[in-house]
């Protein structure tokens, strides 16, 4: 089947992940859900399961931060509970140009190591730790503990510390 921008975000607005469309078509898409109003097309229980699972796949794919958080901030359940102290283990790369992700966990073992491994390969790593109040958490885990991981929008995020700098892998 060929996506268009529409049909395409009404399969991620109910958490359908389409893999074979292409960066421009997500874009465009994106693009698309970021001028609708009505939040209450999306599905944001499944939503937030695709983004936890895709969510890296399309950050690289669509490359616009800022279009992705007007989706996020639509499109996820929001949180009501008390603001959290969260780690994250970033890639220098992303780190360097304030460009920091939306997954945050509680726990500074899982952030380091993302930090040291995974997020390290292209440019070394930074674990991270931060105070994401109530209005930065976009989507709560469906459980919380140690190793859970929370979506928050790297803009409202405050205290934000570097706890160790990693190596190139």
């Amino acid at each position: 089947m060929r996506h268009t921008p529409q049909s395409l975000a009404k399969q991620f607005s109910h958490g359908v992940y389409v893999n074979s469309s292409d960066a421009l078509l997500w874009r465009e898409a994106f693009t698309y859900l970021s001028s609708i109003n009505d939040d209450s097309i999306f599905v944001k229980d499944k939503v937030r399961s695709l983004w936890l699972t895709y969510g890296s796949d399309l950050r690289a794919r669509i490359k616009d931060d800022n279009l992705i958080l007007q989706v996020l901030q639509k499109s996820l359940p929001g949180y009501s509970g008390d603001g959290w102290t969260l780690y994250r283990g970033e890639s220098w790369f992303l780190f360097d140009p304030n460009q920091i992700g939306f997954f945050w966990t509680p726990s500074e073992t899982l952030a380091t190591t993302y930090a040291q491994g995974m997020n390290a390969i292209e440019s070394g790593g930074v674990l991270l730790k931060c105070y994401a109040p109530t209005e930065a958490i976009l989507a709560a885990p469906e459980a919380e503990g140690e190793n859970s991981v929370w979506i928050c929008d790297p803009t409202k995020l405050l205290r934000l510390s570097t706890l160790a700098l990693f190596p190139k892998l």
